[in-house]
């Protein structure tokens, strides 16, 4: 979650709360992750993340970094969606993208 995204967040819930009143809601990036890769993201999260991002382990490893070896828990920000009509503007997928981009300006 960024700084930007984290305020658009709390825009968004000012501008509703008049229609909802008080509410509480998750905020996050969209999950790329199904419901079926659950168990394999408890037992092995760099290869689930890998399946949905090919690049991720190679932009990893250059940047010396590591993926956490399990993933316990996957967040729903569908109620900020419908409720909100919010999106987290900044993904994974773009996370990667701009560390790509970072290597080719370096």
């Amino acid at each position: 979650l960024t700084v930007e995204d984290a305020a658009e967040a709390h825009v968004a819930a000012l501008e509703k709360a008049p229609q909802l009143g008080f509410d509480i809601f998750i905020v996050s990036a969209p999950t790329p992750f199904r419901p079926d890769d659950c168990e394999a993201l408890i037992a092995d999260a760099p290869s689930v993340v890998a399946g949905y991002f090919p690049e991720f382990p190679a932009l990893y490893a250059r940047k010396g970094w590591t993926m956490f070896s399990s993933i316990d828990r996957v967040y729903d920000a569908s109620r900020a969606r419908d409720r909100l009509g919010f999106v987290c503007k900044t993904s994974f997928a773009a996370v990667l993208a701009g560390l790509e981009a970072e290597e080719g300006a370096a």
